[in-house]
């Protein structure tokens, strides 16, 4: 074992702060006059926070931030699933980050609350840059397809004591663990088990996997949200998004919902657009 930590130690310390180097590299070419991109920028200690984010020209530290979390059942995926809308976003003077959290694991004990933990770690982080990258410390929303558009929620609701996230959005995202038509389609209860680290059994079962799903964590105090979701969707029932914004109405949140007829879980062509046209101007009217 002390061998072991003579080797690794060492090499762990050369990998960090080879990034760190990387990092300030990128940040030293940094220009206001123009749209620049950093790429695999270090937002934590986990192997897997690391950001790309594209800076609008003219910014200030008024632009506001978008971060999109990929999805991929949170236990694969990778933020290039988001490149082209962050450079989208920022060409409407929005800066835009896509960010790789880490992924659910039993061997690891990581699950619903270390990979929020993530994504709002990358608030904070991003916050921390505001007068190095010009952009708002406190102007942030969150968007994320399929697991990712559940992450966007569960942060926005439950990690948003400070208030700097101001909006959200859903694509196609689990919005309630203990819904009974999302539990009959095919493999869910084996998803939601890695993710909360238990299998719904008990009622102390069920009360995790309400604290780990936005239909039971939303309040009146929720940030407004947009639901993006399609009729014809396999992994997320449409309808819970209808119950969804039912619910945000009875709570008095800022809601919408957009149904994509003929749209499944994953979008292309007309869909996506549609959907990338609808966040951005979701984002530009509440940030």
């Amino acid at each position: 074992m002390k061998a072991f930590k003579t080797v690794v130690i060492p090499a762990l310390c050369i990998h960090l702060l080879s990034c760190k180097k990387a990092d300030q590299w990128q940040e030293s070419a940094l220009n206001t006059s123009y749209k620049q991109t950093l790429y695999s920028i270090s937002y934590g200690d986990a192997k897997r926070n690391q950001m790309d984010i594209a800076l609008p020209k003219n910014r200030t530290t008024n632009t506001p931030v978008v971060i999109l979390i990929h999805g991929g059942a949170w236990v694969l995926g990778d933020k290039s699933y988001f490149a082209r809308e962050i450079q989208q976003f920022a060409d409407a003077g929005v800066a835009c980050a896509t960010i790789n959290y880490s992924f659910a694991s039993n061997p690891k004990n990581i699950h619903h609350n270390e990979i929020v933990a993530d994504i709002r770690r990358a608030v904070d982080f991003i916050a921390s840059k505001s007068t190095d990258w010009q952009v708002s410390p406190n102007k942030f929303g969150l968007a994320g397809h399929s697991a990712g558009g559940h992450l966007a929620l569960i942060t926005s609701y439950t990690k948003n004591q400070d208030a700097k996230i101001k909006a959200c959005v859903s694509w196609a995202g689990p919005l309630d663990f203990i819904d009974a038509e999302q539990l009959q389609i095919d493999r869910a209860k084996e998803v939601f088990k890695i993710y909360v680290g238990r299998t719904l059994n008990t009622s102390n079962d069920t009360a995790l996997y309400k604290a780990a799903s936005p239909y039971w964590t939303a309040d009146n105090n929720s940030v407004p949200t947009l639901l993006i979701h399609g009729t014809l969707d396999t992994g997320v029932p449409y309808t819970n998004a209808v119950k969804m914004q039912q619910h945000l109405e009875s709570l008095g949140v800022y809601d919408s919902l957009l149904l994509m007829e003929g749209a499944y879980h994953i979008w292309t062509g007309q869909h996506l657009r549609h959907a990338q046209n609808a966040t951005l101007d979701w984002f530009s009217t509440k940030l």
